[in-house]
């Protein structure tokens, strides 16, 4: 049988992406199943014309912005760390922004996702692509489980 990767290799940039895509999906799933745990009345959402500005704020903007500050400002900041105890700081950072701590340990666990493909990438794009994605996944779950997607 024709080995794919030699164990010498490392797997493609493209195929790095489709773990850390792969990845990324498996935590919105997860945080899915964890919004079922919580109260509805915690991760309400807003309706009319401020649930267009709340989809363009969550899916896009926010993503972007966390994104330029945690892996484009901070993770260059901590290099002095190592690349591995920067990703990890920056993960921790990360998380620490979002509310609960069911969010706290999703956001830790993107964070390191976004950071390693930051830092693989020396680009905060591939990162930037995934966090609008998993945001827009998660945001379209909580519209679904309210009877609005």
């Amino acid at each position: 049988m024709k080995r794919l990767i030699r164990e010498t290799e490392k797997p493609s940039f493209p195929a790095q992406c489709r773990v850390l895509a792969g990845a990324a999906v498996l935590w919105a799933l997860l945080a899915a199943g964890a919004q079922l745990l919580l109260p509805a009345e915690k991760t309400a959402l807003p309706e009319g014309a401020a649930l267009a500005w709340a989809a363009l704020r969550i899916c896009l903007v926010t993503p972007l912005a966390e994104e330029l500050a945690f892996r484009g400002g901070a993770l260059y900041l901590l290099q002095p760390l190592g690349g591995a105890g920067a990703v990890v700081v920056q993960a921790v950072l990360f998380a620490a922004l979002h509310g609960s701590w069911t969010a706290r340990a999703y956001g830790l666990g993107m964070g390191l996702i976004f950071g390693w493909a930051a830092r693989k990438a020396k680009s905060v794009w591939p990162g930037s692509a995934l966090h609008i994605i998993n945001n827009c996944l998660v945001f379209a779950t909580r519209l679904a489980e309210r009877g609005m997607g």
